[in-house]
């Protein structure tokens, strides 16, 4: 799935599917402007770890922006030994896990508060009686979700709505392939079949392109100012 379509990145479409290890050597060399490639690919995968810990739209897009930004000026130390994405899944949750350390006021949210729910796919496309039956759907594997404890939650993130592989998922958070899967085991346990059945958790948490796009542009206006000191 991809929902973070490279829209603005036309200029660069020979280099769109350039391994991430050579588009870090890039960008180290002063192509900074390269670095947008690793936002827009990855965009949704770090949505979706840091939202498995926070659940405030303002915390997650905070937090979002200052893993890149961690990521963008630690890259020198990616040393190419494990997957980019793991590499940056550590540092989102990092920053997430602090986050919730020095917010005294941070607040779980309200599973019964529909206004909390509101990372709802683009769904312009279908008829208005699918558009009704996907929206509840998908809020359904949300508050489903949401209710994990937070050890299962990131766990069930990153495998079934992510579709990441147990071993990627292991060295991501630092677990053996077998804790990895009495977690994934008991999630599923955790989540309800009846729920289950009326959505696809691969289309849950979707960061569709306005809001890839506008996160983009602030990772990378803050890199050029990085720059410009």
């Amino acid at each position: 799935m991809d929902n973070c379509k490279p829209i603005k990145m036309m200029d660069m479409s020979s280099q769109l599917t350039m391994a991430d290890y050579m588009v870090v050597q890039k960008v180290l060399e002063g192509n900074t402007e390269l670095f947008e490639i690793l936002l827009r690919r990855y965009n949704e995968l770090l949505y979706r770890t840091i939202r498995s810990y926070l659940d405030r739209p303002s915390d997650i897009d905070d937090v979002m922006q200052d893993t890149y930004i961690k990521a963008f000026q630690k890259l020198f130390q990616f040393k190419n030994e494990s997957l980019f994405s793991t590499w940056l899944i550590r540092i989102g949750i990092n920053e997430a896990l602090q986050r919730k350390r020095k917010s005294k006021k941070y607040h779980m949210l309200d599973i019964g508060n529909e206004k909390g729910i509101d990372q709802i796919a683009d769904i312009s496309i279908m008829n208005p009686e699918r558009k009704t039956m996907y929206a509840e759907s998908v809020q359904i594997v949300e508050k489903a979700i949401d209710l994990l404890p937070e050890k299962y939650k990131i766990v069930y993130m990153l495998k079934e709505v992510q579709e990441l592989g147990i071993s990627e998922i292991s060295d991501s958070l630092g677990l053996s392939n077998s804790n990895v899967k009495v977690r994934l085991h008991r999630a599923r346990n955790m989540m309800k079949d009846t729920i289950m059945k009326f959505a696809d958790a691969k289309n849950a948490f979707e960061f569709g392109n306005s809001k890839c796009d506008r996160l983009v542009d602030q990772v990378m206006a803050k890199i050029q100012k990085l720059r410009g000191h």
